[in-house]
Parts: structure tokens; sequence; C-alpha cells
């Protein structure tokens, strides 16, 4: 008895749960209401059966009534079979210590060429070929996520416009898939200051989406874009009035020796940046280390496994803040028992209207 009572407090707890993902299918009920009436009103019963149950219908006054329940119910079961009852499965929420980290990797054609080294060789000693640049983008973001437990981190890719890959999560085994399969296809030019470009796409989604303190967006690529002094200054104030910061990962032989003027303490260095090569180097990133400079960034060189580190010890001291995360529901699908349930009202509607001889 214990037991039947605890499957029946069960059922109705899972019955008062149900979800229907398709309200509109319930104004289908109005049109059942509507063919109920003119059923009513063209085809009235006639209760011409037996004389015994003729003589029965003064005490089963509701005998005459049974089809028209019986029709009624059949409509309604399949109305809501329509409108797709569920049962959620899975409703939680948690708190989480985080930052929000969306990460932007450029796949335009240039990244598609093979990375040289100092001397303009694309091979090491050994002939074999040095990465491609969209290879050394993918193979640093994979070290930066693997790196990130605790955050969320977004992933987006981007040529002439911008394409979200996968919106913020704490689940990185997902994004590392995602970057796994971004090298497979590169084409198109570069475009990061425009209105479709990285970094104002993730400015609108941190607008709708951001949620903790700390924004921190990476930009990986080979920095090959023109970008105007009135866009970055744009961009700058956009992105800190969220209190979003900039950080760059540098692919490809420009950055391969980078090292932030600003960083440097050795006299070696100032001179060596006057070097016509090094002085037309920094000129031609000159844009984008201007905006990640403004932004409170920095500019790392994916070649450098030193400064990688250095790029994740930096963002771990950034300040975390609590985020409530709801997690996806899932759905147990009960729409086939209402389905069952419709066939069985009109199978019932049909026998009662053959015992009462309704025409039907």
């Amino acid at each position: 008895m214990h037991h039947l009572y605890s499957n029946a407090l069960e059922f109705l707890a899972q019955l008062t749960s149900v979800r229907l993902l398709e309200m509109n299918m319930l104004w289908l009920c109005l049109l059942t209401f509507a063919l109920m009436y003119i059923r009513r009103w063209r085809q009235p019963a006639e209760l011409v059966t037996t004389a015994s149950v003729q003589r029965n219908l003064p005490r089963l006054p509701a005998l005459s009534h049974m089809p028209q329940v019986l029709f009624l119910l059949s409509l309604l079961a399949v109305n809501i079979w329509l409108a797709k009852p569920v049962i959620p499965l899975v409703n939680e929420t948690r708190n989480l210590e985080t930052r929000d980290i969306f990460i932007a990797i450029d796949k335009s054609g240039s990244m598609d060429t093979i990375i040289k080294d100092a001397d303009g060789n694309s091979q090491d000693a050994e002939g074999k070929s040095y990465p491609r640049r969209i290879d050394a983008a993918a193979r640093a973001t994979e070290f930066f996520v693997s790196r990130r437990q605790g955050d969320r981190v977004g992933l987006a890719v981007f040529d002439d416009t911008t394409y979200l890959h996968w919106p913020m999560t704490d689940d990185l085994s997902i994004i590392l898939k995602k970057t796994a399969l971004i090298p497979l296809h590169t084409n198109g030019g570069t475009n990061i200051e425009g209105i479709n470009g990285p970094i104002q796409q993730v400015i609108d989604h941190w607008t709708e989406y951001g949620k903790a303190k700390t924004k921190v967006m990476i930009l990986v690529s080979d920095g090959d874009a023109p970008m105007s002094e009135q866009r970055i200054r744009e961009l700058t104030a956009e992105m800190s009035a969220l209190g979003g910061k900039l950080y760059m990962l540098g692919v490809g032989e420009d950055w391969s020796d980078f090292r932030d003027p600003k960083d440097s303490r050795d006299p070696k260095d100032a001179e060596d940046q006057k070097h016509p090569k090094n002085a037309e180097q920094i000129a031609k990133l000159k844009p984008l280390m201007t905006l990640v400079e403004a932004l409170g960034g920095r500019i790392y060189s994916v070649a450098d496994e030193q400064q990688m580190l250095a790029a994740v010890s930096d963002i771990d001291k950034l300040e975390k803040s609590s985020v409530k995360i709801e997690t996806n529901e899932t759905y147990r699908d009960v729409s086939i028992y209402f389905a069952i349930a419709s066939c069985v009202f009109f199978l019932l509607f049909i026998l009662s209207a053959a015992f009462t001889r309704e025409r039907v």
C-alpha cells in the first residue's frame, strides 16, 4: 500500500511539472468546442436502444451525454498532443566564481601561410615544414583554454565577418573540440575594426550575456589589418564601458620575436627597435598595439612558450566574481501518452455511440 501511495505521489508530481513546448497549439481547443457545438446541434442523440435500456434511462440521465463527452475528451487529448507536452528532467542553478573570457581567432586567407623563421626559411634543419599560422593559432588557443579551469570561455572566428562558434561556458571540453576544427578552413580578409569585426561582436555579446565583473577578450591573429585612429577610440570607449580588457596572441614571423617596447628595460632593446626592419615591423603593428594598450592588456607571441605562460599568469591575477549559472534543461517527451489517450477516448466514443444508437 505504501509503495502504491508513493507511486501515486510521484505521478502527481510529474503531472504538475508538465510543460507545453508549443503553447500556441492550445488555441485549437476553441475550434474543438466549436465543433462540439455544431455536432450537438446537427446530430442529436436518438436513445432508441433496447426496451430495457429505455426503462433505465430515467435513472441514467448521463448516458445520453456520454458520447459527447468522450468525443470532446478525444479531441482535447489531440490538442495537448500537438502542443508537445514534456517533463523537465533538469532544473539546476549554481553560483560560479569566474571571469568572462572570449577568444576570437583569425581565419583569414593570410592565416593559411607557413610561418617562417628569422632567416626566411619555411623548414627546419631536418627539412620539416613549420606550421601554418592557423595551426599555430589553434594550438596556442588549446594551450590557453586548457589552463582556464573555473572561467567561462566563449569562442568565435573571423575573416571579413565574425562567426560565433560557441557562447561562454565553463565546460571547456566543448571549446577545445570546437578549436580543433578551426584549422580546416581559411578564407577571406581580416576585418578587425568593422561593425562585423570580432571586437564589436564580442562587445555586443557581452552587453547581452556578460555576467562576470572581469571581462577579457583574447584576439588570436597575425595582425595584418588596418585600423583608423577614430575606430580605435570608439572601440576603446565601448569596451571600457563594459569593463573589458583586450589581450592579443600574435601569430607569425612578425610576432615571433616580439617584445612590447614598454616592457623592455634593456637599452639594447631600445636600439634594436630603431633598426629599419624592426621599426617597420612596429609601425605595421602599431594600431593593434595602441588598442591593446588602451584597454589595459598586453601582446604575447604564440611562438614563445614563456610568453604564453605569462599570458595565463597575467589573466589569473584578474579578479573573479560570482555568476549565477543556469544549466540547460533536458526534457522527457510525454506527448505519446496523450496520443494513446486520444485513441482510447475515440474508441470509447464509438462504442458508446453504437450502444445508444447515436447518429455519428
